[in-house]
């Protein structure tokens, strides 16, 4: 289960990496953090150090000592970005 969970969120993170790149011109972008970075360090520059940060975060958390909370901690992100980005940005660029 914990595998699986990793490569999902990985995929999750490179998913909206590329859809954040694709659709912020025409759709903007939400996040004032990354907002602020596209203003001063350029969109490719501030997306692959969010989205390298997030896959990080990732893989670290899939190395706690207690995979239990590995598993929630996990299933928590997962679930949060497929409601706050990936339902989001495909509907956005669906249309």
């Amino acid at each position: 289960m914990l595998p699986l969970l990793v490569i999902l969120n990985v995929l999750m993170q490179l998913f909206d990496g590329v859809a954040t790149y694709v659709g912020w011109e025409q759709h903007g972008e939400l996040n004032p953090l990354l907002r602020l970075g596209f203003e001063h360090l350029g969109v490719l520059t501030t997306l692959t150090t969010a989205k390298l940060t997030a896959i990080i975060l990732v893989l670290s958390l899939a190395r706690l000592p207690r995979p239990t909370l590995a598993i929630y901690g996990l299933t928590l992100t997962f679930s949060v970005y497929t409601a706050l980005s990936f339902v989001p940005w495909s509907v956005r660029l669906l249309n």
